[in-house]
């Protein structure tokens, strides 16, 4: 059991409350971090915008460069598999690594170094990947593990740095920066297959084409890791306390409770999105036809891509209006729907490919409106500074888990049922995921307690006066 004392915060302690991230006004004032504003609060945010686009765009390029590699390097079963989940293997340890660093020394410390090894593992998986179709694909494998690795730290880095250098202590304000920098995930999963379509028109060979596309992930890394050298952290990090160990998070009943819903509902939104996202060529050319070329397939995705901007600017809005939990529990019941409308139309529509390249424009857009934004940002409202990054790392590293689920589980799925079922299949996991939200996520009011504080908050202030330091230490005491 866990015991209580005066050198842990309250809120380990089991049935405590998790801290609120509501303030007064004055509060506000003094909390607010001065430091970032202005200039700094707006490098903050397309720095962690860059690292979301980042993010969507090395995730989601395999898929069209697997098509553009398919004539030159023959594709067995596995290759198709590997590639696709060799990089959530590598992002989960990234998540769950980075995570910790980045509360162990700072979050921007800590995105430097990820970031290098996301833009490393990127530019070697274009560059260093010759010989027979086996060591190609192997070296391929290889990179885009290390390149994982990186890029999955950018998810708990980047919504923690775009929340602690918002320059506000409004719960709803935080929550809108996290989404605009989440937004450009959207347009960097488009991004690949626009790239692809340009790439087709002026390079020669699909080998100079491969290794482009590949190669062009390294790009925002480089940014990245140039805009954040020596950057100053966020007051919330430099008056977060101590560091608490993993462990002693991990055996604390109510931390796990909070997890299973800010990692658990993350889990079960990533199998229905990244198995859709990255089958989405099967899918479209299951609906077109599989003899369209590739600039056809890259037009139909970059259509079927841009339905998740509207509806992230839709989802931003509905979050700022009802807030994250109601959201989320729409959201699902909303993709159910989806799944479950195309599942039933797909085989009596599949001689009309309009009107089911509609509906699967419809499912598309449900799949960014609701849970693609909250399980994103729910961690940053949710857990206190001092494992802010830690909590987000390890729900972000289950929704990897999830992810790897969904690209193992479609395919067999398909191959054996078809399309029809695979998306009642993913309709009913949608109504899971909406039944866990419902029991695990309460109204903000509820899951953040206002009375707690004081727990991890201290005013950000400088420190050049003995009365500001006592008070430091005075709400540190307690």
């Amino acid at each position: 059991p866990i015991v209580e004392d005066k050198k842990r915060p309250t809120w380990l302690a089991v049935g405590s409350r998790m801290p609120s991230m509501e303030y007064s006004d004055s509060e506000a004032d003094v909390k607010g971090d001065r430091r970032f504003s202005g200039e700094k609060k707006e490098k903050s945010i397309w720095v962690s915008s860059l690292s979301n686009f980042s993010v969507q765009y090395n995730f989601s390029v395999i898929a069209i460069t697997l098509k553009v590699m398919a004539d030159k390097y023959p594709q067995n079963d596995w290759v198709k598999e590997l590639l696709k989940g060799v990089v959530f293997a590598g992002a989960i340890t990234g998540q769950l690594v980075m995570g910790y660093v980045g509360d162990l020394i700072g979050r921007n410390k800590a995105l430097c170094l990820t970031v290098s090894l996301a833009g490393i593992g990127a530019l070697a998986s274009g560059l260093t990947a010759w010989g027979d179709h086996y060591a190609v694909y192997g070296v391929i494998a290889a990179t885009r593990f290390i390149f994982g690795v990186g890029v999955g730290g950018v998810y708990p880095l980047s919504a923690t740095k775009a929340a602690e250098e918002s320059g506000s202590t409004d719960v709803q304000k935080r929550n809108l920066r996290v989404s605009l920098a989440f937004f450009w995930q959207t347009p960097g999963a488009l991004f690949p297959y626009v790239f692809a379509l340009i790439l087709l028109f002026i390079l020669p060979t699909a080998e100079s084409q491969f290794r482009v596309l590949l190669a062009a992930g390294c790009i925002p890394s480089f940014f990245i890791l140039w805009a954040t050298m020596n950057e100053e952290e966020s007051s919330e990090f430099r008056n977060k306390g101590d560091q608490i160990s993993t462990m002693e998070i991990l055996r604390d009943r109510k931390m796990m409770f909070n997890l299973l819903g800010t990692g658990g509902c993350w889990m079960i939104y990533d199998i229905v999105y990244y198995g859709t996202s990255l089958f989405s060529p099967t899918i479209v050319g299951k609906i077109f036809g599989s003899g369209d070329n590739l600039v056809k397939q890259c037009w139909q995705n970059i259509v079927v891509q841009s339905a998740g901007i509207p509806a992230l600017v839709c989802g931003i809005y509905v979050q700022q209006r009802f807030g994250t939990r109601n959201l989320q529990i729409a959201g699902f019941l909303a993709i159910a729907a989806a799944f479950f409308v195309l599942g039933l139309l797909f085989d009596p529509l599949k001689d009309s490919p309009g009107p089911l390249f509609f509906f699967y424009i419809v499912l598309m857009f449900m799949l960014n409106w609701g849970p693609n934004i909250t399980t994103f940002i729910l961690p940053a409202e949710v857990y206190p500074p001092k494992v802010r990054s830690t909590m987000n790392g390890i729900s972000a590293a289950l929704g990897k888990v999830g992810a790897i689920i969904g690209t193992f589980i479609y395919q067999p799925i398909y191959d054996e049922h078809g399309i029809p079922v695979l998306m009642v299949v993913a309709g009913c996991i949608s109504l899971i995921g909406a039944a866990l939200s419902f029991w695990t996520i309460k109204p903000s009011k509820e899951h953040t307690g206002e009375d707690d504080t004081r727990e991890y908050n201290t005013v950000s202030v400088e420190d050049n006066t003995d009365e500001v330091g006592h008070l430091r230490r005075v709400v540190n005491d307690q």
